[in-house]
């Protein structure tokens, strides 16, 4: 019983040790969204908080084409948009009346697009991802 205790307590001790690299480098992941068209556009982005409470992360607009806004965090392995960004949905507005909603949990059991680092594109091989909102985006959008 006690190799089998010391054999378990060398794989706990092992694995911590090895999730606890003090020299392993942070990396740094951005997602930056863009507009691509000559548009007023708003992106909000919501965090429902568990479904306990609807908060709004943020609101970014711009007229014409740019950059809306861009959001960082430093972690020692790749994250997502998820991680960085903590939403859940992401409502975008073209010329405030038109609309397009994304929602993290859909009733198909996947998320919508702009929740995948692979809905982005990436700039060579750094962490460093853009979402650019182009003229098919604003003809996908509904009235509202």
């Amino acid at each position: 019983m006690k190799v089998k205790t010391h054999i378990i307590l060398s794989l706990v001790l092992s694995l911590v040790l090895y999730s606890c690299n003090p020299d392993g480098d942070n990396k740094n992941s951005c997602f930056a969204f863009l507009n691509g068209t000559d548009n007023d556009i708003t992106l909000e982005l919501y965090s429902y908080n568990a479904g306990r409470s609807i908060t709004e992360i943020g609101n970014y607009g711009i007229s014409g084409v740019g950059l809306l806004t861009n959001f960082c965090k430093s972690s020692r392995r790749a994250l997502g948009p998820v991680s960085v960004i903590r939403m859940d949905s992401i409502v975008v507005k073209f010329d405030n009346n038109r609309k397009l909603t994304f929602l993290s949990d859909v009733a198909q059991g996947s998320p919508d697009l702009l929740y995948n680092t692979d809905d982005y594109q990436r700039d060579g091989t750094s962490l460093n991802f853009s979402y650019t909102f182009t003229e098919e985006d604003y003809n996908n959008a509904v009235r509202f």
